[in-house]
């Protein structure tokens, strides 16, 4: 998935300013991956130029808000449609390949330090999603992410009861 997609995806959720798209962004906020400012700009810039979005607004300090085009929602459109690629980049998986390398030690605190930030990211998306009423346009993703998160962290459970 590139972040390019991803900005392009909330564009046409609604109008937006780079500001909305950072906070998106925003790993304590949302179940997207975090993004750099300066690449969020970037990826908007292109976009505009591509005639993929364009600008509808501009607010208090100079704060531009962008809205999809027809071509850029038909982009949308067709990248969805296309095959998603399912290769797992995930470190902590990485890890866990070579975890029975290390010694007993190292293998339990990895696994301890895993079901911690697995853990605290469901009780995160739990939250959220309790608190979410009417329509979410980012359920879906979220109801995955809990999915996932509850796997990694029954995996690390397992491997620190097996240590």
């Amino acid at each position: 998935m590139t972040l390019r997609n991803a900005v392009l995806g909330l564009v046409a959720e609604s109008p937006k300013t780079g500001f909305d798209l950072l906070k998106d962004f925003d790993v304590a906020r949302s179940v997207l991956w975090p993004a750099p400012q300066n690449e969020v700009y970037r990826v908007l810039r292109q976009l505009a130029e591509e005639g993929l979005i364009e600008q509808t607004a501009v607010g208090a300090r100079g704060a531009r808000t962008y809205a999809i085009t027809g071509a850029g929602r038909e982009q949308l459109i067709a990248w969805l449609r296309e095959p998603s690629d399912y290769t797992l980049r995930y470190e902590p998986m990485l890890k866990g390949v070579f975890l029975g390398d290390g010694d007993p030690a190292l293998r339990r605190q990895r696994a301890a330090d895993d079901a911690a930030f697995f853990k605290a990211q469901l009780a995160h998306l739990e939250r959220i999603e309790a608190e979410r009423t009417g329509p979410d346009p980012r359920r879906d993703a979220r109801r995955m992410a809990l999915h996932f998160y509850r796997a990694m962290a029954a995996w690390a459970d397992g491997v620190s009861s097996d240590a």
